[in-house]
């Protein structure tokens, strides 16, 4: 177990202006709620730290990290946790086993020991509560302390500035994402593809899908837009769960759709495609128990390291025209 003193004045500023600078440049969701949940654990010295993140249309709360603990899920409204997001107010208990809102079962479950909790709700802009930040067991080089005024201020720093730094990067990754299917759209294809597409071209091989959903205007003109958009949200479910881990599944824009597939052969991707195209044509999409079935034509193509994200995606179009011209409902190989 490993014990530290309390900062002093200048080492908790270089310790914010630390991670503040890692921050910066931090664009992924998760490295950003890692980078604040040990701002927070270093700014109250505690021993364990994580930011609970209120999950409104599940209704429940969730650790997005947990330093040092397994991912804990919890109903919206239970624990020390619900009780600070509940009535956005900062709970500070040195005997969390005399408090009738502490969870015991937690600790008889990991074997772990909670002495004090510090728990303080993380507001947005707006002043809605968005989570909460806890920390659990303050520590300095004696062993175990209580909480005390000094630990709030300084999460409640923290946590003011991990509502701003959350809000922020939610929105980046919103912009990321098609609001009707939750897939990427083309933003998130050309951040995807540079990061984590690009690097692994030249050792391995890549391949790329394109897939438009046939005659869709007519799903449209004959059931009606919101019946075409139950379409739209179906495909996408079979698109996600066909490519699974190994695939990273974009709505390009209409019902057109691009799959990156990484470690995959342009023959492999053909086959998966294939595969994609025979589940769609056996499936139902329901809209009002009302029973819609289409067909969807593929274009697939190996990437290339030597064209830009924007070429790479033209070339497979190129394919996918083919299969419309060839009469849909098929797929077309680039081969090389």
């Amino acid at each position: 177990m490993e014990n530290r003193r309390v900062l002093n004045a200048e080492e908790l500023l270089e310790k914010i202006f630390f991670f503040m600078n890692e921050m910066v440049d931090t664009k992924d969701f998760g490295s950003t709620i890692l980078l604040l949940t040990e701002l927070g654990r270093t700014l109250a010295n505690s021993e364990r730290a994580s930011f609970w993140y209120w999950d409104r249309a599940k209704k429940e709360y969730w650790t997005l990290v947990a330093l040092d603990s397994p991912r804990i899920v919890v109903p919206e409204g239970s624990g020390i946790v619900g009780a600070s997001i509940a009535g956005n107010e900062t709970i500070l208990i040195n005997d969390p086993y005399q408090d009738d809102r502490f969870n015991q079962e937690v600790d008889k479950e990991t074997g772990y020991q909670t002495r004090s909790i510090l728990c303080i709700p993380v507001t947005n802009s707006k002043g809605d509560v968005i989570g909460a930040y806890q920390a659990i067991n303050k520590m300095d080089d004696q062993g175990y302390w209580y909480f005390d005024d000094r630990d709030e201020k300084r999460l409640a720093m923290a946590a003011g500035f991990c509502g701003k730094t959350l809000e922020s990067q939610i929105l980046y990754s919103e912009s990321q994402l098609d609001q009707l299917t939750g897939l990427k759209n083309r933003r998130g294809y050309y951040e995807y593809y540079e990061k984590n597409v690009h690097p692994y071209l030249l050792k391995q091989s890549c391949s790329i899908v394109m897939a438009d959903i046939d005659f869709f205007k007519r799903v449209n003109d004959t059931y009606g837009h919101n019946a075409g958009d139950v379409v739209l949200k179906c495909i996408a479910s079979i698109l996600r769960n066909m490519a699974g881990t190994s695939g990273e599944v974009i709505r390009w824009g209409g019902e057109e759709f691009v799959i990156l597939l990484k470690e995959c052969a342009v023959s492999q991707a053909a086959a998966f495609a294939e595969n994609v195209r025979k589940k769609v044509e056996s499936s139902i999409c329901y809209f009002e128990d009302v029973p819609i079935r289409v067909t969807m034509s593929f274009g697939v193509k190996a990437l290339d390291s030597h064209l830009s994200p924007e070429e790479n995606v033209k070339g497979v179009d190129e394919k996918l025209y083919e299969a419309k011209t060839a009469g849909r409902n098929r797929v077309a190989v680039d081969e090389i």
